[in-house]
């Protein structure tokens, strides 16, 4: 039982690992999508809703953080009027 005990801890470690790994490929692929944005012009950021300073702000989020949802909760509070 006790093998049984220590190899589940080891296999949960393990996923956990896999898991925070995948977090930070999934947050660096957001981060490429929004510094993609960058190169549209001001006409095309206004339309879908974003500000040049929010992706700049937005570039600069740790890679813990998903850059991507971060500025879209971002600008739909600009939107909003709250902060």
């Amino acid at each position: 039982m006790r093998d049984y005990a220590l190899s589940r801890a080891i296999s949960a470690e393990a996923t956990g690992a896999l898991s925070l790994l995948w977090r930070f490929l999934s947050n660096w692929r957001a981060r490429r999508a929004v510094a993609r944005l960058d190169t549209l012009d001001d006409f095309l950021l206004r339309d879908i809703g974003v500000t040049r300073e929010e992706l700049r702000w937005a570039s600069g989020l740790p890679l813990s953080v998903n850059a991507a949802l971060a500025l879209e909760e971002r600008a739909l509070r600009r939107r909003r009027g709250t902060r």
